[in-house]
This record gives C-alpha cells, structure tokens and sequence, in this order.
C-alpha cells in the first residue's frame, strides 16, 4: 500500500528596508517561477506590509509531500535563487514548515456539535461531581449554599473551557484523524 502524503506548507518572513521592495520583489518571482517547476508544488502565497520601518513579507510555498519539499528545498535551482535574493540587505528570514496537517485538510476528522455537547455534559456531571466532593471537605459549613454552588460552577465552567474541553478535543480529533486514515488504507 502507498504511504498517505499530506499537504507541507514552508512559511518564510523577510524584513527589508522598504528601497529593496522592488529588487526583493522580483528575485522572489522568479524564485516562485523556479519552485512551480518542481514536482509535487501545489502553489504559493504572498502578504507584503509596509510600515514606516520597513517591509515584512511573508511567502508561503505549499507542496503535496514532505518529499517534494525536502527535494525542492535541496534543489540546485532553489539554492541560485536564493543567493540571488539574499544579495539584497534583509534584517531577518526565517523559516518554518507545518507538516502535519491532517487535521485541517480532513474534514472526516473535525469535531461536530454533538460530539462537542456530548464532551461537555460528559465534563459537567464528572467534575461537578469530584468538585462537590471536594467542597464538602475543604469550604466551611457556614457558606451558604447558593454562594457555595456560585463557586463550584465557576470552577467547574472554568476548568471545562480552559483545560477539559480544549484537551478533550484535541484527543478526539486525533482519534477520528487515526480513524479515518486506516479506513481510506483499507
């Protein structure tokens, strides 16, 4: 059976003074002009800003496999570009690839409404539970009740939003992502 490729993007930013725009510019075209020769290039996208410091452009280059990048990134064609476009004075580059993203390209893997009540009911009973648990050991009988439930519903509500329900969405997501993937292997 093949291996599954996935969607690799490689995100390059770019400071410059803004009187290299035009240079950079150009040798950045025909760097693009390179790289849609390659094997496996999907396309490319560009976002300029100016500010009164300078420029900042942010080049993403999208291939169908990590392979293909890796291989156009070792390309003799890649590397005379770039020498080109590194002649110009640039305050910074940097560099960075997203690989694994199965889950923003596959829909089988998204989390749908119900999954998302079903996790947060499932949350609620559990931790209101534990949570009642705890405030008969820890808060002091004279706390009326109405101020007692306040406090164990403000807990809970926050450890669902900012650990439970984030964590948990996460795990199913990558639950469903391993799923699906067998299913399109068999």
């Amino acid at each position: 059976m093949p291996k599954q490729t996935r969607a690799v993007l490689s995100i390059i930013v770019r400071r410059f003074d803004q009187e290299f725009e035009e240079e950079i510019g150009r040798s950045l075209a025909r760097l693009q002009r390179a790289a849609a020769e390659q094997p496996g290039y999907l396309g490319e996208q560009n976002s300029l800003t100016r500010r009164a410091d300078g420029c900042e452009l942010v080049t993403v280059f999208v291939f169908d496999s990590r392979a293909n990048l890796e291989r156009w990134e070792n390309s003799a064609a890649r590397e005379r570009h770039l020498a080109e476009l590194d002649r110009h004075p640039q305050e910074i580059t940097r560099h960075t690839r997203f690989d694994e993203l199965a889950r923003l390209l596959d829909p089988g893997a998204g989390i749908s409404r119900i999954e998302i009540v079903a996790i947060l009911i499932f949350w609620i009973v559990i931790l209101g539970e534990a949570l009642r648990h705890i405030a008969d050991l820890v808060l002091p009988d004279a706390l009326q009740p109405f101020w007692r439930n306040l406090l164990m519903i403000s807990v809970n509500v926050v450890l669902i939003s900012y650990a439970f329900l984030p964590w948990s969405s996460i795990a199913l997501t990558r639950l469903k992502a391993r799923f699906s993937q067998r299913g399109k292997r068999n």
